[in-house]
């Protein structure tokens, strides 16, 4: 018996054939995306499912979030390691285009099964937040459509909820002091069904002195604000965070 050619078998994407792909541009990165300046590959929904093999752990992980955000249980918060299987990035991508629902859900190549194995027909779409501790700088306020907004909580709720959300949180991001608990609480509710993506938050927190104040609150605020999103995310149903952590003491830098 006579085996087929593996370029018969598996044939390579049109740009690997051709010699024009860029290991450069194969990088994924979730802010590119979320800005909309991202390659087609990632940008697009449907193009990004037909490059993705969805492994065993990203399964697990979208049938999570799927159930979360439909209001079937699921994880409030999720972890990922660095070395985490798929993908770290990879994996907040595909739960980005998943809630985001620019494409419907159960047309996107491998979802279906996972939607069957939840138990639901179609997502809601959901409001995204997009935290990026490479990007930020606690130094560096950021300005959103004139909006002046100095700290992580005050960007995640402008990025819910724009003026609206972001009026909730105000004096806190103004002070560099965490909103706590129950100010998360509404804004999680009001803008449920909602996805909160952080990713490298390590690095944007060990940026922090010890005893120094930024313009983007202090190391003890910061811890607080993710200590009072979590507890506030276990009280909203639809609501989930995907934040990705370094998985050895090397990679956080001690």
């Amino acid at each position: 018996m006579n085996l087929k050619p593996w370029r018969e078998i598996a044939v390579p994407h049109e740009d690997v054939l051709k010699g024009t792909f860029q290991q450069a541009e194969f990088a994924a990165d979730l802010s590119r995306v979320h800005e909309g300046t991202a390659t087609a590959e990632y940008q697009n929904p449907t193009l990004f499912f037909q490059r993705t093999f969805i492994t065993e752990g990203m399964r697990l992980l979208l049938d999570s979030v799927v159930k979360r955000l439909s209001g079937k249980g699921g994880d409030p918060v999720i972890q990922l390691q660095t070395a985490f299987g798929g993908g770290k990035t990879h994996t907040m991508l595909a739960v980005y285009h998943l809630a985001k629902g620019e494409a419907l859900a159960s047309d996107l190549p491998g979802i279906p099964a996972i939607l069957d194995t939840a138990g639901v027909t179609e997502l809601p779409r959901a409001h995204i937040a997009v935290l990026d501790g490479i990007k930020s700088s606690p130094n560096q306020p950021l300005v959103r459509d004139g909006q002046t907004i100095l700290t992580l909580w005050g960007d995640l709720a402008w990025q819910l909820g724009k003026a609206e959300g972001y009026a909730l949180v105000a004096d806190a991001d103004s002070s560099g002091t965490s909103p706590g608990k129950a100010v998360l609480e509404t804004l999680l509710s009001r803008y449920a069904p909602c996805v909160i993506l952080i990713d490298e938050l390590v690095a944007y927190v060990r940026q922090f002195e010890e005893g120094k104040t930024l313009t983007g609150g202090s190391f003890d605020s910061n811890l607080s604000f993710v200590q009072a999103l979590t507890e506030a995310l276990k009280a909203v149903p639809t609501a989930v965070l995907l934040a990705s952590l370094p998985e050895s003491d090397k990679e956080v830098g001690s």
